[in-house]
């Protein structure tokens, strides 16, 4: 659901219980949801808050609106999903999951402060509330204020100092701000926690990839892979990206990123960046076709975009590589990645 990983904890009626029709429909509205078929969910949710009146429980009318509201974000209705959160607001306050909830909304508008409005409002009812804090750092990184964002995660490492969460968001800040060294601090520390956290193992090698430790950062590398053969497409892929195209070994990088397409033929960065490969070794003609099929695949990848325009530029089409830089920049480039894209448009494009 737009790359926001929550749980639903619904209370489902005992089997041979008569349900109340609010209980009846809410229910059926939390199972259509949890498999995405948000406008049939909304209906039923629709339909309970009309039997509201049937429920004791205000906590309960309170989730039917959140949930409501939830499905019409999910639609790209955001004025409707912030009517009912704020419904939900107006009958219970202190209930801090709504003010969550709004940031969903907030975040997709990039309207980063209404966010952090939103999250404010909700530490006043509880200040140590750690989905709260996270969600006010993980905005204030979406924001590029790294600084700021460890603040909150180390005062929530003062109460729990074993908050893996905190400590890998506090090693991503570093990474951001391409302080390595510090970076690989938080990450191993993350390990020593849990020493099968495969995210962090794959950070700790792109860390050290930028340190120029490319050994150990392949040894890091391949242990996340080694946790995660579901997902070793992504390892072969961060081989390729991180330490071949970094060490100008276009060759090799290829073989790697091949190897993450046939295990995923639908991984959309791995075709972007075997075309980058293939623009250095000269193969236009490969990369015009591998950064199209990025495209295709995921008509939302920016990074694919500015590949796209590289090679429109080394093509000799600046026309087409302005077109294709201004689209990087609305997909929210700079916002994930650098000023790359920017400095292009200004040598490039009038």
């Amino acid at each position: 659901m737009k790359n926001f990983l929550f749980f639903l904890f619904l209370s489902i009626g005992v089997l041979g219980i008569a349900q109340s029709n609010f209980t009846k429909n809410f229910n059926e509205g939390a199972n259509l949801l949890q498999v995405d078929k948000y406008n049939e969910a909304a209906k039923k949710f629709s339909t309970a808050l009309s039997y509201k009146m049937e429920e004791s429980n205000r906590y309960r009318i309170v989730d039917a609106y959140l949930y409501r509201g939830l499905c019409k974000y999910n639609l790209n209705n955001f004025e409707g999903a912030i009517d009912d959160f704020n419904e939900a607001m107006g009958l219970k306050p202190e209930y801090v999951k709504t003010y969550q909830f709004k940031t969903f909304v907030y975040n997709a508008q990039k309207k980063y402060e209404k966010s952090i409005e939103s999250i404010d409002i909700g530490l006043k009812y509880r200040p140590d509330d750690l989905e709260l804090l996270q969600t006010k750092s993980t905005i204030l990184f979406l924001q590029k204020k790294y600084d700021d964002s460890n603040v909150i995660l180390k005062s929530v490492l003062e109460t729990n100092p074993k908050e893996i969460s905190a400590i890998k968001g506090i090693g991503n800040n570093f990474m951001y701000k391409k302080l390595w060294d510090s970076a690989a601090v938080y990450y191993n520390m993350a390990i020593e926690i849990n020493p099968l956290d495969i995210g962090s193992y794959y950070n700790l090698g792109i860390v050290k990839s930028h340190m120029l430790d490319y050994s150990n950062a392949k040894i890091d590398i391949e242990k996340a892979m080694r946790l995660d053969t579901v997902s070793t497409y992504v390892g072969y892929n961060n081989l390729g990206f991180f330490l071949k195209l970094e060490q100008k070994q276009y060759a090799e990088a290829i073989e790697y990123f091949d190897k993450a397409i046939a295990m995923n033929p639908k991984f959309s960065y791995a075709y972007s960046n075997r075309s980058y490969a293939k623009l250095m070794i000269g193969d236009i003609k490969g990369a015009y076709k591998d950064v199209k099929k990025s495209i295709e695949i995921d008509n939302t990848n920016s990074y694919a975009f500015k590949n796209l325009a590289k090679i429109c530029l080394k093509d000799g089409k600046n026309k087409d590589a302005c077109v294709n830089l201004k689209k990087a920049i609305d997909l929210g480039y700079a916002d994930s990645y650098d000023d790359e894209v920017d400095i292009l448009l200004k040598e490039n494009c009038k």
